[in-house]
């Protein structure tokens, strides 16, 4: 038996697009740059296997070939000089592409509550007005909440 009670839903309402909810991420993609759009390029792609996987053919290439040639032998000093610069031009672009993504989770987790409050709220008008309490008022003050932040 299945206890769920029915949910009234709204047609057309989507958890994503809240209307109370801006998303400040998808604002933000739309300002960038194109140095800012290439380091988020830069970002998205470090993070795939195929450039883990990309950076250690390299290295194990340049391993044997300084070894071979004796162009950069045994410690490898100039691969280290060469990783460390590129893992310090890296950390950067990582962290904000990190923090980019922690934001967007951050925004479809709000925007999944404010969906899930306002549909309480609309089951608590209904309960409200079966039970002929007078509701006008507290459906004034919704509709001038949603009025209120519903521009960015």
């Amino acid at each position: 038996m299945n206890a769920t009670p029915a949910m009234p839903m709204t047609p057309g309402m989507d958890v994503t697009e809240h209307p109370l909810v801006h998303d400040v991420n998808q604002e933000q993609a739309d300002s960038l740059s194109a140095t800012e759009k290439l380091c988020k390029r830069i970002a998205d792609s470090t993070g795939a296997p195929l450039a883990l996987g990309l950076a250690i053919l390299i290295q194990l290439i340049w391993i044997v070939v300084g070894i071979a040639t004796k162009w950069d032998p045994f410690p490898f000093s100039f691969l280290l000089t060469v990783s460390n610069v590129l893992q310090l031009i890296l950390i950067f672009i990582l962290a904000v592409g990190h923090a980019e993504r922690r934001a967007e989770h951050d925004h479809d987790s709000i925007s999944r509550l404010l969906y899930h409050q306002e549909l309480q709220e609309r089951i608590l008008i209904e309960i409200a007005g079966k039970i002929e309490c007078d509701v006008g008022d507290i459906r004034a003050m919704v509709a001038q909440l949603a009025a209120q932040d519903s521009t960015p």
